[in-house]
């Protein structure tokens, strides 16, 4: 199997595990009603549909380098807690620290289509919910 597939498995894997979690946490078993049903199998797509494209669209941001400034300050401030050496080692510009960051293209696409995938029952249980 290819990996970049590997990463599409996992995460509908992790959030088939939530959704499992949040079903039978919440008693779907015992309800009685359609609607009830309805509602928490709404609910049940929704949160991990949610976290997981949210956390992608997060990851899509940091990689467009948001966060770069705050990552060069904490680089900065941990090396002064170190030796001379370590600090002449590891001497860096902003710009040759945002040039190293960018040349990781950390993968985030994976975590937005997972996530629709997870949001569009959630979306249909709850016109169906509102239906009923």
């Amino acid at each position: 199997m290819n990996r970049k597939w590997i990463k599409y498995l996992a995460a509908l894997l992790i959030g088939g595990a939530a959704v499992c979690a949040l079903l039978f946490g919440r008693g779907f078993l015992s309800l009685e009603t359609a609607q009830d049903k309805l509602r928490l199998l709404s609910d049940a797509f929704l949160v991990p549909g949610l976290l997981l494209a949210l956390a992608g669209c997060l990851v899509w941001i940091a990689r467009e380098g948001t966060f770069s400034g705050m990552g060069y300050t904490f680089r900065k401030i941990w090396n002064s807690l170190h030796s001379r050496e370590y600090r002449e080692a590891h001497r860096e510009s902003y710009a040759e620290y945002c040039e190293r960051k960018s040349a990781k293209k950390t993968p985030f696409l994976f975590l937005i289509i997972t996530g629709g995938i997870f949001l569009l029952p959630a979306i249909l249980f709850t016109v169906l919910y509102l239906v009923i």
